[in-house]
């Protein structure tokens, strides 16, 4: 059996950008998935601007569209475009994104297992125990980064992720192999028409990647939404290929993702932002705030994992917080809140600062001055709404 500093199961952004880090510090690392790679994942593969300054390594060679317009749209109703000054977002697809990352996690000395299903975890004694089909290893600190409800969060007892929403997308492909030219450079929100979500039209190389995604009472809707998407984008007579649905997990305030030797990041620690769904910039920094604390662990310099979990709690949870305020209170009154976008210039720059990183979610409510005060009020009545509907 072989003995590892960390293992990592789980390949995703998340899990390949701890990789990175710790074996460019000279840890001793196993970095495993039950996928082979390069495999598809369920995911709009829109890396905002703000996660694409948080990527361990330079994503260049697998971006194939940037995007500076927004096309919006409410209810299926007219559209309006807005364009900002730089990228919002670098498009890209999971099987290439995903596989980079592995990759570069290899190169800098992890040892990159795919095609390997746990079968058990072990968190007790000296070191975690991970059996696998071709055999088993140890290491001194587990890290979950296979999803919401993972192997690792299963054996540590972790439940981090209450209620996620759910989503579903499909891909259509070009009907001239190339973007069309109108769609070049531009992504679709389409808003109002799924609670607590939205709609989109994401370009890629080849194809749209169009999809929608809700609350969890959704889920019995998101075909007929897709559908009503479809031809809202003007796809009828495209092939929808490679339908698939999958979670938006969310951390519920206060729950656990560290226990003993063990820990989560990315959506297995449910680090999803609650207004926009997108997952991978919290994936990049989980990933980086769990390598800085394991090192300081294997060095002695720390008595346990805890201050993984301080990191997130005051790097990435005050802003899934105050995005949380921002879903209920667009959810409970979404035309009033589509309108004053839709009108106000300083409310579309203020967005598109979000996805850059110019801003963050507490800087843009505040903004509102004394009507963040109505915002509060109508969040607190959107989730009484929601919990005497449940």
């Amino acid at each position: 059996m072989t003995r590892y500093d960390v293992a990592i199961v789980g390949a995703g952004p998340a899990g390949s950008t701890a990789a990175y880090h710790l074996s460019q510090a000279g840890a001793k690392v196993l970095l495993i998935d039950r996928a082979k790679f390069p495999r598809d994942k369920p995911c709009g593969g829109g890396v905002t601007a703000r996660a694409y300054d948080e990527a361990p390594v330079d994503l260049t060679p697998v971006v194939e569209q940037k995007i500076r317009r927004v096309r919006f749209s409410f209810r299926l109703g007219d559209f309006f475009d807005y364009e900002y000054p730089r990228t919002l977002v670098y498009m890209t697809q999971r099987h290439r994104m995903d596989h980079f990352l592995a990759q570069q996690a290899e190169e800098a000395g992890a040892t990159f297992q795919d095609g390997c299903v746990v079968r058990a975890v072990e968190l007790e004694g000296k070191a975690a125990r991970i059996s696998f089909a071709s055999g088993s290893a140890e290491a001194g600190v587990l890290i979950g980064a296979d999803g919401s409800n993972g192997a690792v969060a299963r054996a540590a007892g972790l439940t981090p992720v209450i209620d996620p929403p759910v989503a579903l997308e499909a891909n259509f492909p070009y009907a001239g192999k190339r973007v069309p030219m109108d769609w070049s450079g531009m992504l679709a929100l389409e808003l109002g028409s799924m609670y607590g979500g939205y709609g989109w039209s994401f370009p890629k190389a080849d194809h749209f990647n169009v999809g929608c995604g809700g609350w969890r009472e959704e889920g019995g809707r998101l075909r007929e939404h897709l559908a009503s998407l479809r031809s809202h984008y003007g796809l009828d007579a495209a092939p929808m290929e490679h339908i698939r649905g999958h979670h938006l997990p969310t951390r519920s305030p206060g729950k656990a993702i560290v226990k003993g030797r063990a820990l989560l990041v990315g959506d297995a620690a449910g680090l999803v932002d609650p207004m926009s769904g997108e997952g991978i910039h919290a994936a990049f920094v989980s990933g980086r705030l769990a390598s800085e604390a394991v090192q300081r662990y294997l060095a002695g310099k720390a008595p346990d994992l805890w201050s993984y979990e301080a990191a997130v709690e005051r790097e990435l949870m005050p802003d899934i917080g105050w995005a949380s305020l921002l879903r209920d209170a667009f959810h409970f009154t979404p035309r009033p809140c589509y309108e004053v976008m839709r009108r106000s210039g300083a409310i579309k720059k203020s967005l598109c600062q979000l996805i850059t990183g110019e801003r963050d979610y507490a800087s843009f409510l505040r903004q509102f001055g004394p009507l963040l005060l109505v915002l509060r009020f109508w969040a607190a009545r959107g989730r009484a709404a929601r919990r005497s509907a449940a």
